[in-house]
């Protein structure tokens, strides 16, 4: 408990409490304060509820002065049973993570978003308590496994003897049994099949990319600027990125106006309240630029670039390592383009540089909050993002601290849009396994595009438990709120209304086939240098990990 109750103060400095119910349920709520005017202490408990949410909720709602907290409290205490609360959750907008009783019925539920974006773990000790927790760290006592994000869980207090049997209200109908935690620490039953509600409609693309290129009406000079020219790539890239507009502005606009060194003052600041983690690719670039439409001008953003010291270098002053890995020459290009871009905007580009004796000394935090997973690629990805969101760095060859309490992430971006070296893999192995047979090259490119989509989907179905709960836990250590702006739910139906080859057409080659709708709309807003840069993975692209490494081996610093 004391372990857990120390990384929860981390994630939520502003305030924490702790509520018991009947002796037998212990509730412990630590609050990073971002919505209404005024911080909503939690536990929030009355006569009939005690709750603790963790999130951003989007919704539209009248007072916008009253937290998303207490919109959400009135909403549950409106619910008259089990099937009203799955409607109300089913139907919120934005990453979330909640727990909450409600004393009539004697339940506790829990959820997290069906996407999964916050992080929230399920454990039993060895003596047999249940807890459920956003973070938890390594433990020899105990189980713990992160929930999937399969629906709304609840478990009766009635059923003393049966504690470790949770109830799920699903948010699909095709729930699978395989979905749950693999082990036998605990048993889910699902005890009624639900619809996920859909978000509103997209358009249905008409442009087909494979006869486009067969006539040869793409330029290899310019083709993002030949595709614009057409006029339902033109419609489509209009729509994503106003979708997307919609998306940083809401990620932008709900929070305090405070940064993280005036926020116990609660004097309103010039200080930086918005970060970007920024390599410099497409990804950071297209929400840096959208970003600056509803940052106030007169308040800088800052653009957190991380570098770590190469494996094995030895004997080297601070100094004299050389800190321009691939992530660092891109950012500061692909800067000064921003810079040509938005010239009155002022970009604190913070260079966070990592040595390997710095980042020894932090490996045990690390460990406790990528904890339950454990292999390299969780190691190296959870290292560099709690690096970069800490935003100890340089700025202008000063020493720099980051104030921000936002930072927006694009994750999401590479699942969507087939960025992954495995998107191309597929495609390229069917298609050459098709031409190969007696089939013709239509066809053959038929099968390639249906190898691509199911690779799409593939990795779509398990974004949640490879990437995103664990990036939610490194990040909120530092008292930063992760937000996935290519993760809003109306931009997830867009896309995903898209053919797969209409996202990405991996014929024309790294840096163009690969995001090639986001690539264009890039282009389209102005970005015509970043847009054409090939995409690199943060591990490597930071230093952090080596490519010799296999990256799902148990790591060795991240054992119990």
């Amino acid at each position: 408990l004391e372990s857990c109750r120390c990384l929860l103060k981390n994630r939520g400095p502003n305030y924490d409490s702790t509520v018991w119910y009947d002796t037998r349920v212990l509730f412990h709520g630590s609050v990073l304060w971002h919505q209404g005017v005024s911080l909503c202490q939690q536990p929030v408990e009355n006569d009939q509820t005690v709750l603790i949410f963790n999130g951003d909720i989007f919704q539209a709602r009248d007072n916008l002065k009253e937290s998303d907290t207490l919109w959400l409290l009135h909403r549950i205490e409106a619910c008259s049973d089990e099937h009203d609360l799955f409607r109300l959750f089913a139907g919120l907008r934005g990453p979330f993570s909640v727990i909450f009783l409600r004393k009539l019925e004697n339940r506790i539920y829990f959820a997290r978003d069906a996407i999964g974006r916050n992080s929230l773990l399920l454990g039993c000790t060895d003596s047999g308590n249940v807890f459920i927790t956003s973070v938890s760290g390594h433990s020899s006592s105990s189980v713990v496994y992160e929930l999937p994000p399969s629906g709304l869980y609840f478990i009766d207090l009635e059923r003393v003897n049966q504690s470790k049997c949770i109830t799920l209200l699903p948010w699909v109908a095709d729930y699978a049994e395989t979905d749950q935690p693999n082990g036998n620490a605990f048993t889910i039953q699902v005890k009624v099949q639900h619809e996920f509600q859909q978000q509103k409609s997209a358009v249905q693309p008409n442009f087909n990319l494979h006869q486009l290129l067969t006539k040869n009406i793409i330029s290899n000079e310019s083709p993002f600027e030949t595709l614009l020219n057409i006029s339902d790539i033109n419609e489509i890239c209009n729509e994503l990125l106003s979708t997307l507009r919609e998306s940083v502005q809401e990620r932008i606009i709900n929070t305090t106006p405070f940064c993280k060194k005036c926020i116990d003052s609660q004097t309103p600041c010039a200080h930086p309240k918005v970060g970007i983690l920024f390599s410099g690719g497409i990804d950071c670039t297209i929400l840096a630029l959208l970003a600056d439409e509803f940052v106030p001008a007169n308040i800088p953003i800052e653009l957190m670039n991380v570098a770590f010291e190469k494996v094995n270098r030895t004997n080297v002053q601070h100094s004299q390592i050389d800190w321009n890995v691939p992530d660092r020459v891109t950012g500061l290009s692909t800067l000064d383009e921003l810079r040509n871009l938005k010239p009155n905007r002022e970009w604190n580009f913070v260079e966070v540089n990592v040595s390997r004796c710095e980042l020894n000394e932090h490996r045990k935090t690390i460990s406790n909050l990528v904890f339950p997973l454990r292999n390299v690629l969780d190691e190296s990805l959870g290292a560099a993002l709690w690096c970069a969101s800490k935003g100890v760095g340089v700025r202008n060859g000063e020493p720099y601290i980051s104030t921000s309490r936002i930072l927006l992430l694009g994750s999401g971006a590479d699942e969507l849009f087939g960025g992954y070296t495995r998107h191309k893999a597929a495609f390229e192995r069917s298609l050459h396994r098709e031409k190969c047979s007696t089939v013709q090259e239509e066809d053959a490119f038929q099968k390639a595009f249906e190898a691509l989509e199911e690779e799409l989907n593939l990795d779509w179905r398990r974004l949640p438990s490879r990437n995103l709960a664990r990036d939610d836990r490194v990040i909120s250590d530092n008292g930063v709120t992760p937000r996935t702006p290519y993760l809003q739910e109306d931009f997830i139906t867009l896309v995903r209304s898209l053919k797969a080859s209409q996202r990405c057409y991996h014929p024309l080659g790294p840096g163009v086939g690969d995001k090639l709708i986001l690539r264009i709309c890039a282009y389209k807003l102005g970005l015509t240098q970043a847009c054409m840069l090939r995409k690199r993975a943060l591990q490597f692209g930071s230093r952090i990990a080596d490519r010799k490494q296999n990256a799902t081996d148990r790591s060795a610093y991240l054992q119990d």
